[in-house]
């Protein structure tokens, strides 16, 4: 498991940047594509999808997947790096603004994408989940990484899967 830790605002505002966060997203789920697919998919002209691509790549959050050739033009496929990126290096105020804009990703797609919580044949589509568990140090570690296991065994598009969107908040109270 590869983690990014974030140190100062240039990272941040490079990371966060909302057409990257909506490139980030695209990328997680569809799997690999080209500027000029992700220029499509968001309204952007390819030159600015490239250009984002680019400060990504920089960051160490997207790679280049492979290259095909297209028409006889050499297409680049980027993907997804598997990484997870750390905020707690950041001052607390920075810390806070990401909280705030995770917080505003994670509400808005859930009413964006409201459904009931299963499909026809009964299997689970959406749920939000709160309350407190009593756990020792022991079964909090084993807990976190429990869940960071079988998230990272699962990041990739497979056949026969679909993407769910996740977030996942823990914390000692």
């Amino acid at each position: 498991m590869n983690i990014l830790t974030l140190t100062d605002d240039k990272q941040l505002q490079i990371y966060m940047h909302p057409k990257r966060q909506e490139i980030l997203y695209q990328l997680s789920i569809q799997g690999p594509m080209t500027a000029k697919m992700l220029s499509t998919s968001l309204a952007m002209t390819p030159s600015s999808a490239k250009h984002h691509l680019g400060k990504l790549q920089e960051l160490g959050v997207v790679a280049v997947d492979h290259q095909e050739v297209i028409n006889g033009i050499t297409a680049t496929y980027y993907r997804k790096v598997r990484v997870t990126v750390s905020f707690g290096a950041l001052e607390e105020q920075s810390r806070r603004l990401v909280t705030d804009f995770l917080s505003k990703q994670v509400h808005d797609g859930l009413e964006e994408h409201a459904r009931s919580f299963s499909d026809e044949q009964g299997h689970f589509q959406a749920d939000q989940l709160s309350g407190v568990v009593h756990l020792s140090a022991e079964e909090a570690d084993r807990l976190y990484w429990m869940i960071r296991t079988f998230i990272d065994e699962r990041e990739d598009k497979r056949e026969g899967t679909e993407p769910f969107v996740y977030s996942l908040v823990a914390y000692h109270a």
